[in-house]
């Protein structure tokens, strides 16, 4: 009896264990480093852009970029991934104004220039998104606003979108279809057991931290409300954090117009970087058709063998 109480007890700690990391892995922030104020910004691009401090409905103070085009409606708001700095989508941002958008830039809560607060994957940073586009309305006249968004920030574009009928276009980059899904496959890959009960303990340490639900965050059960608006899903075909499968569900599941772009042999979000012209020709060539810019003088022909 006394060996077997003794292995319950390891057990029962082994899963407890394995499911705070898991929480932690997800929803607690990186401690703030060093380099973290020695990074780059919309300076090196050589971009007309301001610095912007706003504040979400819950008064989580955050950071963004702002790339400017005056006269031009067309807006772009770019999302990162889970645990992103927005350095790591300048790139992209960059891009997207040479091609004559605004384009903003934004920092989640918890992140660096942000300040500290639990993550949700999308459950609440959808507040932020909020406060980003009623910006882009202050700020821009008559603004046409598309989203585009990679990983969890593809997510956050689904359900801030759902909510905000004024966006009228989605490109959304290595989605995941349901969080609890996604977190119980990976589980299951990283340990080699079954992911469900220690992802349920997970988004119970959650709940008691912020009041959030898992089942705040699926995508699939927010499409409904994006029609008929545009999405373009694009996927990383070897991507072993977030499987393609999960934008397929959601391609297959909208009942609105839509585009899929499987790059094969690309990891999680790795499009841009296997072949960044052709992603942002791409990506750009999506947004003017659907936000009215006039970008014919910028865009090269994409040939049909380019597309994979």
């Amino acid at each position: 009896m006394a060996y077997a109480a003794i292995v319950a007890v390891v057990i029962l700690a082994l899963y407890f264990l394995i499911s705070y990391a898991v929480y932690r892995r997800a929803f607690v922030p990186d401690k703030p480093a060093f380099l973290d104020d020695f990074t780059f910004t919309p300076f090196e691009f050589q971009a007309d852009s301001e610095e912007v401090e706003l504040v979400t409905a819950d008064g989580v103070s955050f950071g963004a970029w702002h790339f400017r085009q005056p006269g031009s409606p067309q807006t772009v708001i770019v999302s990162g991934g889970h645990k992103g700095q927005r350095t790591n989508s300048l790139g992209i941002s960059a891009a997207l104004w040479r091609k004559g958008f605004n384009v903003i830039l934004y920092s989640y809560r918890g992140m660096p220039g942000s300040d500290r607060a639990p993550i949700t994957f999308g459950i609440k940073e959808v507040l932020e998104l909020q406060a980003v586009i009623a910006f882009a309305r202050k700020r821009i006249p008559k603004a046409r606003i598309g989203l585009i968004g990679y990983s969890m920030g593809a997510v956050v574009s689904l359900l801030g979108a759902a909510g905000e009928p004024g966006v009228e276009a989605l490109v959304l980059d290595s989605p995941f279809s349901d969080l609890r899904t996604l977190m119980a496959e990976n589980v299951r890959k990283a340990i080699k057991l079954p992911g469900e009960p220690f992802v349920w303990l997970a988004g119970l340490m959650l709940r008691v931290r912020s009041g959030s639900l898992l089942s705040e965050c699926s995508p699939q059960a927010v499409l409904s409300s994006l029609e008929p608006r545009p999405l373009f899903f694009i996927h990383g075909g070897a991507d072993d954090i977030t499987s393609v499968n999960h934008s397929r569900r959601l391609y297959d599941a909208y009942r609105g117009p839509r585009e899929i772009w499987i790059v094969q042999g690309a990891p999680h979000t790795g499009a841009y970087f296997a072949d960044r012209p052709l992603y942002v020709e791409r990506v750009a060539g999506f947004f003017a058709r659907h936000l009215g810019l006039d970008v014919s003088g910028h865009l090269r022909l994409v040939e049909e063998e380019d597309v994979s």
